[in-house]
């Protein structure tokens, strides 16, 4: 279960960073590489053997978010960043509300083999130890991007309603 909850927080870290109006997926992807290499520590072989599969990854990762963009334009689903699409949902047809769906779930696994191949790539570069680090470093990288959103989010319209009542 853990798993599956830290995979969906991956697809909507992700697709904010797509969706990120201001930036280009190459942009993007070297943002992400210079943050890692900050702060992941590696030995010279592995140093040597690593980025370049890693920067790999990270442009095919890019790829296939932005075909799930692309995929849902052609059926007139334009979305923004995750939390911004309230109303632009509710407008949507049961049609395009069932290929929204479909197109999350072929996500999700495209993203899961992705993961899946460049973990076997990582494996024979990288030790177990470091593989560990790399992936909580993912983890607190995307993480920090969707607190920033919200920051930037808060900052514009004021209070954010967490849906909890006040007593």
């Amino acid at each position: 279960m853990k798993k599956v909850w830290i995979t969906l927080i991956i697809i909507a870290v992700a697709t904010s960073t797509l969706f990120a109006q201001d930036k280009s997926p190459k942009t993007i992807v070297q943002e992400r590489l210079s943050y890692m290499k900050v702060n992941l520590s590696l030995s010279g072989k592995e140093n040597q053997n690593f980025w370049s599969v890693y920067e790999q990854y990270l442009k095919d990762e890019m790829k296939a978010m932005n075909d799930y963009r692309k995929n849902l334009e052609k059926q007139g689903i334009k979305l923004g960043a995750p939390g911004t699409n309230k109303e632009i949902i509710e407008n949507l047809t049961d049609k395009q509300l069932t290929y929204l769906q479909d197109q999350k779930f072929e996500l999700r696994k495209t993203l899961l083999n992705l993961e899946t191949t460049y973990y076997k790539k990582y494996k024979s570069i990288l030790t177990p130890k470091h593989i560990h680090d790399l992936y909580n470093l993912e983890y607190k990288y995307k993480r920090g991007l969707t607190q920033k959103k919200k920051e930037a989010k808060k900052d514009t319209t004021g209070p954010v309603n967490t849906g909890k009542k006040k007593r």
